[in-house]
């Protein structure tokens, strides 16, 4: 996609905040496309979209909307919807006032966009978005999932050419924000209004986004679809970021049909490809999600069919996350696996027990770094 042809287009956007810099980023997003920024505290994620909704003059590159250079625009004419993780209401205005606020921050020369409820109007969001019976009430009584809902209503009353998602849902509970997050991708889907989120959320980055963009001290570690960035990240830095319990360091033997044979600690493992051509006796790095481990006792052949990596060991440790446990394996080097609660429970496995653990080729990832 080109930058001409794209809803949204960052060009090489550069930007000098303190001793913060934003290097040279560039992405394009489509029409009604959801995008995804992960990264860690001060990798630059809000800064980036304080930058696209005009709070920050970058030192170079351009922001495009629809071909259309808005790099010089201030905040209130570039038409951005912005949501942040604090809600952002006026407290001493109703319901009602501040989704108004959002209509009358439109201009007035702006053509009101008939994909919205009566092409904006307070009153048809406040029902849109379910709120209509809070509308005299004032923020500072309303739950925190009914105010990320008179959030979203008065960023759209503003009838935007693009949303910008600064946390949103960090204030809510988990089934609150399971239900939210679902209406808002609806939502948007049905608007086709491009949106940017940030999150440090996982289920919020694979729920939403159509593409992904990691950043590492200002700079994009790894772009591409959450699938990619989640089952094949691009070095060690990304894989520890979204979750990936086991790196392991490993050796290069042999390689046959784009089967490569490595050599883990006096273990062997085979993995189904390197990220580039490598030569035996390369050094890698493996990447084995935890919930790609299977587990059995020891002598039951239980492994999904495929599996050729079995690995003897024994249980060193447990660990209950929600609905599962972390067990931790000694198998020669330290393997984690997850378990729903009722699997563990079934086993019975308690410390120094006898366990076969059994990972796919396919399961393991290889890095360079």
């Amino acid at each position: 996609m080109s930058a001409a042809t794209a809803a949204v287009a960052v060009e090489a956007l550069s930007l000098t905040l303190g001793v913060f810099r934003l290097k040279k980023l560039s992405f394009a997003l489509a029409r009604g496309g959801i995008l995804v920024i992960l990264g860690p505290n001060g990798s630059g994620k809000s800064v980036t979209l304080e930058t696209i909704a005009g709070f920050h003059r970058p030192d170079g590159g351009c922001v495009l909307f629809g071909g259309r250079d808005v790099t010089a625009l201030p905040p209130e004419r570039r038409r951005v919807g912005f949501v942040v993780q604090n809600f952002g209401l006026f407290p001493h205005l109703s319901v009602a006032q501040n989704v108004a606020i959002g209509r009358r921050a439109a201009s007035a020369a702006m053509a009101h966009d008939a994909r919205l409820p009566a092409h904006g109007d307070p009153q048809a969001l406040l029902s849109y978005f379910g709120i209509a019976h809070l509308a005299e009430r004032a923020p500072g009584g309303l739950s925190p999932g009914e105010k990320q809902r008179v959030a979203l209503a008065r960023a759209v009353a503003s009838t935007p050419d693009l949303f910008l998602f600064d946390e949103p849902f960090s204030a809510l509970d988990s089934g609150t924000r399971d239900q939210l997050r679902q209406e808002l991708k609806s939502f948007l889907r049905a608007l086709a209004i491009p949106a940017i989120f940030v999150t440090h959320d996982h289920d919020d980055a694979l729920a939403l986004a159509d593409t992904m963009i990691m950043l590492r001290d200002g700079a994009v570690a790894q772009s591409g679809s959450a699938a990619e960035i989640f089952r094949k990240p691009a070095n060690s830095f990304v894989a520890r970021f979204v979750g990936v319990q086991n790196i392991l360091p490993g050796q290069l033997i042999a390689q046959s049909d784009g089967v490569f044979t490595l050599a883990v600690g006096e273990r062997t493992l085979r993995a189904a490809g390197p990220p580039n051509a490598v030569n035996p006796g390369a050094s890698l790095l493996l990447a084995i999600r935890a919930e790609d481990v299977t587990l059995s006792r020891a002598g039951i052949a239980s492994e999904p069919p495929g599996a050729v990596n079995r690995l003897q060991g024994r249980v060193v440790g447990s660990r209950t996350i929600g609905p599962l446990v972390a067990v931790q394996i000694d198998c020669g080097f330290a393997l984690k696996a997850y378990l729903l609660a009722p699997q563990w429970q079934a086993m019975k496995l308690g410390p120094d027990a006898p366990v076969m653990a059994a990972v796919a080729p396919n399961a393991i990832h290889l890095m360079n770094e």
